[in-house]
């Protein structure tokens, strides 16, 4: 797999266990980095990562009716500069149910198909919902 020269996993990782501190669940991170999808996961979202994302790809509609706080926001446009990159999606789950997804300004409309992209890239099926 070719890697992207711009791309450090190391701050996706940061991020991660940041966004996990600071929100106190699970997390799982996506960033669009040119053709490839990319994935930061705290260990519990890791693990469960293909269910998370087709949990959020039923219910896209609703999450995206979510008004995301204050901090959320500030956490994602952080991420986005941090990263050089305004396609991030912040998934936070917490609970079975409790999913909150916040996308950075480049990934809003692109959504669905971020998901769908993070979804095939680990193993699951694409969903057209």
């Amino acid at each position: 797999m070719e890697e992207s020269q711009l791309f450090d996993r190391s701050a996706l990782q940061a991020v991660v266990t940041a966004a996990a501190e600071e929100f106190d669940g699970e997390i799982l991170l996506l960033v669009r980095d040119g053709s490839k999808m990319r994935l930061g996961a705290s260990e519990s979202a890791g693990l469960n990562a293909r269910v998370i994302l087709s949990q959020c790809l039923r219910s896209l509609n609703q999450l995206e009716e979510q008004t995301p706080d204050t901090a959320t926001r500030a956490f994602v446009r952080v991420v986005s500069e941090e990263l050089k990159n305004d396609q991030v999606m912040l998934l936070i789950v917490r609970g079975q149910r409790d999913i909150r997804l916040t996308p950075g300004a480049g990934a809003r409309g692109k959504v669905r198909d971020m998901l769908n992209d993070a979804l095939q890239a680990v193993g699951g099926e694409r969903r057209r919902l």
